[in-house]
């Protein structure tokens, strides 16, 4: 049977996670300066120990409601393939482990979600957590060339 470990975080009242393997650090907000004429959901750039690093905001990636960040909001920095970037979440509340049988695999498109974008859904008691295939939503995000421009 395998396993996988799974960072759980909020974005609105939902719980998303992606695998712990892409997760280099989870950061308090810091200074993020703006880039012109980017997509909605590209926050901008942060300067990370000498590295320039992309900030996205799934929020409006996904569409779902904004709210004013709060005291809990987290940058939570990923690498993929050899590629930082960090997303903009709400909370981070967990690492979990699970059987990786346990993730039911969608078929059709969510909620204004690409389906690309969802790896699974878990369910875990009466808790719902939408299961992120970070590598695919990279290459969604980056579809907008933005990784000469913001790298």
């Amino acid at each position: 049977m395998s396993y996988c470990q799974l960072v759980v975080f909020n974005l609105g009242f939902e719980e998303y996670a992606v695998n712990i393997s892409y997760a280099q650090e989870i950061l308090r907000i810091p200074k993020i300066t703006r880039i012109p004429n980017v997509p909605n959901f590209v926050e901008g750039i942060i300067n990370l120990r000498g590295k320039v690093i992309p900030i996205f905001d799934l929020k409006k990636r996904f569409g779902i409601d904004e709210s004013e960040r709060g005291i809990d909001s987290r940058l939570l920095i990923l690498e993929l393939d050899g590629i930082r970037l960090g997303i903009i979440v709400d909370d981070v509340s967990e690492v979990i482990k699970m059987e990786s049988d346990s993730i039911e695999h969608l078929v059709n498109e969510m909620a204004g979600i690409s389906k690309n974008s969802i790896e699974g859904i878990s369910i875990l008691g009466e808790r719902i957590i939408i299961i992120l295939n970070i590598l695919k939503l990279k290459t969604e995000i980056f579809k907008y060339n933005l990784q000469k421009e913001l790298i």
